[in-house]
């Protein structure tokens, strides 16, 4: 039977803080481009609406 021997190596608390650090670092930003928002689509639909819509019929005056 053959004897079998792990080793274990134990990371320093150094390894383990920068190990840390990358886990929690936000992510850069890539690009500045505007992000998608649907109620700012809804808003513009609603005013182009009520720019394009009927105006009520006036009253006739004698």
């Amino acid at each position: 039977m053959l004897a079998q021997t792990t080793h274990t190596t134990l990371a320093t608390q150094a390894e383990i803080d920068a190990l840390g650090m990358l886990i929690t670092e936000d992510e850069a930003t890539v690009s500045d481009a505007p992000t998608y928002r649907p109620e700012a689509a809804a808003l513009l639909l609603l005013a182009g609406a009520l720019l394009l819509s009927p105006k009520p019929p006036k009253e006739k005056t004698r």
